[in-house]
């Protein structure tokens, strides 16, 4: 079974190519995975962010 890994916003920011004001925003209105709060850090697991990754292509024209 492959590992999955957690991202930091920094690592997060690098690999949507958007900022932490951006992305806070989207989780705000419920279009961004929210992560999860781990030992007082904010981390998001990156299969989760591959899925939003592909359904936003799709979405986009």
């Amino acid at each position: 079974m492959p590992q999955d890994r957690l991202l930091p916003l920094p690592e997060l920011e690098r690999k949507i190519g958007f900022k932490k004001s951006k992305i806070y925003d989207w989780i705000a209105n419920g279009g961004f995975p929210p992560g999860k709060l781990v030992l007082g850090k904010r981390l998001w697991l990156e299969s989760e962010i591959d899925e939003w990754i592909t359904a936003e292509w799709e979405k986009a024209s």
